[in-house]
């Protein structure tokens, strides 16, 4: 056997979270604790409704959709960040039930770490990439012709005059687009968890394939024993994983939820940007790029993983008749038998009892979004 922990990644992501003050060590958060909790939710939503104003006071109309697209962008940060406070204990039990479990046979070891580890490349890259894109934002002011903010907010201070009114309005966009990044680290850590879900299921149908394949020199009835004892792991095995799955869905599907309804919105207004050229140098344009990259990252990673988890849990009926199950005795055909017609339904997640987490799902909504922007497009002419 072979034990597998939470990736070094993904506890270093962790351990920001509990650098931030978002998450708590112990049962319960001290007063402390729980007053950086509440201010950093108060101070975040400060943000979201300067957007808001800022939007719905502007005069110009191509202004005014980056304003409400970055609106969009702030209200899912939000309920990412709201989640990620209350959801602490069950996402770390799930990170616990997840994450670390143990592996029969060497080379299963092998295909994990490989397809763990072409994830964990991309997640490299997509972080270096949002950090690069959180620089580029926050450096638009002094790459500008005149002092201009990557968004025109509202807020209390003439910004635009400079001088200190302009350093305590760069503080704040600044130090509110960097906490946005927290919401983007509890994207990763749903993609990881995501991600495991399905190769875990296509870890036990590899095991199911191998069962009672150790025992060569064994007896004839110690091998029957053998494959029993392991088709029974096997079961356990996979309603285990099912339960869990369920678990991680019960506390993100909201969150999905308010992406599939926004995220049509989201990359239609994001493709506005870039097709109208709104921006008033490179890097506000790098920065228009950028989101239009992440919207379309989100919606496709979390429907992506849905869809893998659906066929990887429907092959394990296939896997369970490339065992050696011919030569068992009747008794343990008979189980195979009622384990292989349970296996016949894949295990298909649905997102509000309406949306399944599949591919499907994500084609309708780009389908969507380009209706949206032909909308937009002939109402701006």
């Amino acid at each position: 056997m072979h034990s597998v922990q939470v990736h070094r990644v993904i506890d270093q992501v962790i351990s920001i979270f509990y650098w931030v003050g978002y998450w708590h060590r112990g049962d319960c958060p001290t007063a402390k604790e729980f007053g950086t909790k509440v201010i950093s939710c108060v101070y975040y939503l400060l943000f979201g409704m300067s957007l808001a104003v800022a939007g719905l006071k502007s005069g110009n109309s191509d202004e005014s959709i980056f304003l409400w697209e970055s609106c969009l962008v702030i209200l899912i940060s939000t309920a990412k960040i709201l989640i990620l406070i209350h959801k602490q204990k069950q996402i770390v039990r799930s990170l616990n039930l997840i994450g670390v479990f143990s592996i029969r046979d060497a080379e299963d070891v092998i295909y994990y770490n490989f397809k763990l580890g072409r994830f964990m490349k991309f997640v490299v890259t997509f972080l270096c990439v949002t950090v690069c894109a959180i620089m580029f934002a926050n450096g638009v002011p002094f790459f500008s012709s005149e002092r201009t903010m990557i968004v025109d907010f509202a807020f209390p201070l003439d910004w635009r005059k400079g001088g200190t009114e302009f350093w305590i309005s760069y503080t704040f966009i600044t130090t509110e687009i960097v906490l946005t990044f927290s919401a983007v680290l509890f994207t990763v850590v749903i993609w990881y968890l995501m991600l495991l879900c399905s190769l875990r299921y296509e870890l036990i149908g590899r095991e199911i394939v191998k069962n009672g394949q150790k025992g060569e020199r064994l007896s004839v009835m110690e091998k029957h024993n053998l494959f029993r004892k392991d088709i029974e792991s096997s079961i356990i095995a996979h309603q285990r994983l099912r339960g869990l799955i369920d678990e991680l869905v019960s506390f993100v599907s909201k969150l999905f939820l308010l992406q599939f309804g926004t995220g049509a919105s989201c990359v239609c207004l994001s493709v506005y940007c870039l097709a109208f050229d709104i921006g008033n140098n490179p890097l506000e344009r790098m920065v228009h790029l950028y989101a239009l990259f992440y919207h379309i990252s989100e919606l496709f990673m979390i429907t992506y993983f849905g869809n893998e988890i659906m066929l990887s849990s429907s092959r394990l009926s296939y896997k369970l008749f490339e065992s050696n199950w011919a030569d068992q005795p009747e008794s343990t055909k008979k189980v195979i038998i009622i384990f292989g017609e349970y296996l016949k339904q894949p295990h298909e997640v649905f997102i509000g009892k309406l949306f399944p987490l599949t591919l499907e799902t994500f084609v309708r909504i780009l389908k969507s979004a380009y209706s949206f922007f032909n909308i937009l497009k002939n109402s701006q002419q």
